[in-house]
């Protein structure tokens, strides 16, 4: 498998996706998740020329630094939103576009998430996100991109999406060869119901349902972290013996930015520290430096792991 890292990495360190990318060309890491999750919806509702300048600008930033998309996250936009008119078609543009993106980047699959509404019922979420993805994979027709969802954590409430046997049955309602599954291992320990399944026998659900992952760990006690393998209390060799029993052919990608953290950093915030009667910053965020040697740590587990397991790919 390819070892890759997600652009959030240094979201708060640096100012643009672009900047972002070229950082990480700094580090070992090769092959990125494109992130567009970090760019505000509104950007993808102007005209065509602002999208096509940001796909221009990124291409050549990965070009600049080395570096290969694998995947990417489309933003997420809340479809069935009560408090919008328009959320659906807001929704469909967003991701639309997002997915033009990754047409004109090279990018084969993109991650686009299921959308709640709490006074929706477990049934009608899945209805209407089969209509959701349906209509978008019909505006792709286009295109070869890959649209996946992803298993749900903890907040989603009734959203049917957080077992692999959950996320295997959207799909096969959905059945269309451009649609799969995500399976984001952080999520998997944090929401109970998938908890409790453990990590194998959700990946075996999805069985060739699994296209992509967002790796990284947590202590699954409710808190939203993104940390590191061994940083929490999922058990690898579950993940990785998973991978293998289903064939996994994607990348190791992980979804990991909580190694060092910035004082923005969501949904957690350092707060800082006033002294005689002025704000001092010393210390409120490690420099950039610092967070580097942390992404190249990130590598090395990576890498750790799936020399373990026989299947690391250069």
């Amino acid at each position: 498998m390819k070892l890759s890292t997600s652009t959030g990495d240094f979201k708060g360190y640096v100012d643009s996706i672009s900047d972002m990318v070229r950082t990480i060309g700094t580090t070992k890491f090769r092959y990125v998740n494109l992130e567009q999750t970090t760019v505000l919806p509104q950007f993808y509702e102007d005209s065509d020329d602002g999208w096509k300048r940001l796909a221009h600008d990124w291409g050549e930033a990965a070009a600049a630094a080395g570096i290969t998309y694998v995947q990417s996250h489309s933003p997420i936009v809340n479809a069935f939103s009560p408090d919008r008119a328009d959320s659906y078609e807001r929704a469909l543009r967003a991701a639309y576009r997002s997915i033009e993106i990754c047409r004109l980047l090279g990018i084969d699959r993109t991650v686009v998430h299921a959308s709640y509404r709490p006074d929706f019922t477990p049934e009608q979420l899945q209805t209407e996100n089969v209509r959701f993805y349906r209509d978008l994979l019909a505006m792709t027709d286009h295109s070869d991109v890959m649209i996946l969802t992803e298993n749900v954590d903890n907040s989603c409430g009734a959203l049917p999406v957080a077992t692999g046997a959950e996320l295997r049955q959207l799909a096969e309602m959905v059945d269309h060869p451009r649609f799969g599954v995500c399976w984001d291992t952080a999520h998997g320990n944090l929401h109970a119901s998938a908890r409790e399944i453990g990590q194998y026998d959700n990946i075996i659900a999805l069985g060739d349902q699994l296209k992509a992952l967002h790796i990284s760990d947590n202590f699954g006690d409710g808190a939203h972290h993104h940390s590191w393998p061994f940083a929490g209390i999922i058990n690898f060799d579950a993940v990785m013996q998973g991978l293998l029993d289903v064939g996994f052919d994607g990348a190791f990608n992980f979804e990991a930015s909580y190694t060092l953290l910035n004082h923005t950093n969501m949904p957690y915030h350092r707060k800082a520290w006033q002294h005689g009667g002025e704000t001092v910053t010393k210390l409120l965020d490690p420099p950039i430096g610092l967070k580097v040697q942390a992404v190249n740590l990130l590598y090395d587990i990576g890498k750790h792991i799936l020399d373990t397991y026989n299947c690391f790919e250069e």
